[in-house]
């Protein structure tokens, strides 16, 4: 069985065309994410609160505690014994955001 010959170069750039084309497409077609805002200090705490047993230190800090949050699909803050607290990451995320940017917020 023969096999039709065709040039390398048409098929390279035949390739290479289709992958430009369905980059572009998905580019203007698919939804981008738009990144939760940042944690804001002074604002409000949203949530139930998570009560640790360890003061505010600021900063990043251990272990993760906005963790249950991911587990009960409900927003959570961390209040710490020193009456300060910090935001959880917007759901759908669970990390300790305001902790880890260094932002308190109000208790509630």
């Amino acid at each position: 069985m023969k096999f039709p010959k065709v040039e390398v170069g048409l098929a390279v750039t035949s390739v290479l065309t289709a992958i430009v084309v369905m980059t572009v497409t998905q580019a203007l077609l698919l939804p981008t994410l738009t990144p939760a805002p940042k944690p804001k200090p002074g604002t409000a705490c949203v949530g139930e609160p998570i009560v640790v047993e360890y003061s505010y230190a600021g900063g990043m800090m251990g272990p993760h505690e906005c963790k249950v949050q991911c587990d009960t699909q409900k927003p959570r803050y961390i209040l710490y014994t020193d009456n300060r607290a910090t935001q959880c990451e917007p759901l759908p995320g669970c990390n300790d955001w305001g902790e880890d940017n260094g932002v308190e917020c109000l208790p509630v």
